[in-house]
């Protein structure tokens, strides 16, 4: 059998510049390695939402039952008898904010693991509306944001298998800095707010208790022990929105590094900032695991 040495040699040449082009593509983002670990990182930090166990429903119900023991008022049916439809509300916009974002970080890291998969957009079939609902307002921005990152993420399939992934990383960045940014003001503004509620409530009560009823010592104790237990469990909270908000803070920080850097930065320098913001998301992760009972 001959064999066309010239013909070989072409082939040769074509598979190998189709190899370092496609090496390149990917290298003129960043250096994938680093990436996958900085946004499974951010994954994983961003998912620590669902470990926060307080909502603006639980203020709603802590505030109405803070009325109905100074009424000395019996309620058959918190649910019913407590109006919080508007924090329940408040809940499902922050719930609908956080699955966008929680999948575009899913998406980051499959395509920088190389790992072509379907999202599922179910989270993301409702739609974010302007208004206020409880203590959050939803801004027109928000709501542009929230629509372009979703049509992002529903056509991930596609999107994974078309463009490439400085392209994702472009499309997506202005969408998600300004989701980020809501989600961090959600949590260390509002929600952090209604914490302090609690904790000023706590006080009044406590105090009112000691001071105006007539208390064995031992009661006294024992109501002591009380406050200080709620009151330890309401800074755990606290800490734990600080820590999960300032982590959103370097995800976000991060990405715009990325996308600053984009179309300049070689593998070298992208691995140098890549492992600084991946290893102090997981630092963050770490010290919020440390608050949790």
């Amino acid at each position: 059998m001959k064999f066309n040495t010239t013909k070989m040699k072409k082939q040769l040449k074509i598979q190998l510049a189709l190899t370092t082009s496609l090496i390149l593509g990917l290298t003129n983002c960043c250096d994938l390695k680093q990436l996958n670990s900085y946004s499974s990182s951010s994954s994983t930090a961003i998912k620590k939402y669902e470990e926060i166990n307080y909502s603006f429903k639980d203020h709603c119900l802590n505030n109405c039952y803070s009325k109905a023991i100074n009424q000395y008022e019996i309620k058959k049916d918190s649910i019913t008898d407590c109006d919080c439809d508007l924090y329940k509300q408040a809940d499902e916009v922050t719930l609908l904010i956080y699955n966008s974002i929680k999948g575009y970080f899913d998406g980051l890291t499959n395509l920088s693991n190389s790992n072509l998969t379907t999202y599922n957009i179910d989270a993301l079939k409702k739609s974010l509306t302007t208004g206020k609902f409880g203590d959050i307002t939803i801004e027109a921005a928000d709501v542009n944001a929230y629509s372009k990152l979703s049509i992002l993420l529903n056509e991930a399939s596609e999107l994974f298998r078309k463009i490439k992934l400085k392209k994702y990383i472009e499309t997506a960045n202005p969408s998600l800095q300004i989701l980020l940014a809501k989600l961090q003001y959600i949590f260390q503004e509002n929600l952090e707010k209604e914490l302090k509620w609690k904790k000023n409530d706590l006080f009044r009560y406590y105090k009112k208790m000691l001071v105006e009823k007539s208390l064995t010592d031992y009661e006294k104790l024992k109501a002591t022990i009380e406050y200080y237990q709620q009151l330890s469990d309401i800074n755990t909270k606290q800490n734990q929105i600080d820590v999960f908000a300032q982590s959103i803070k370097v995800i976000a920080d991060g990405h715009q590094k990325l996308y600053d850097n984009r179309n300049k930065i070689s593998a070298k320098d992208s691995k140098e900032f890549l492992i600084k913001y991946a290893s102090d998301i997981q630092d963050i992760i770490s010290i919020f695991n440390k608050l949790k009972k």
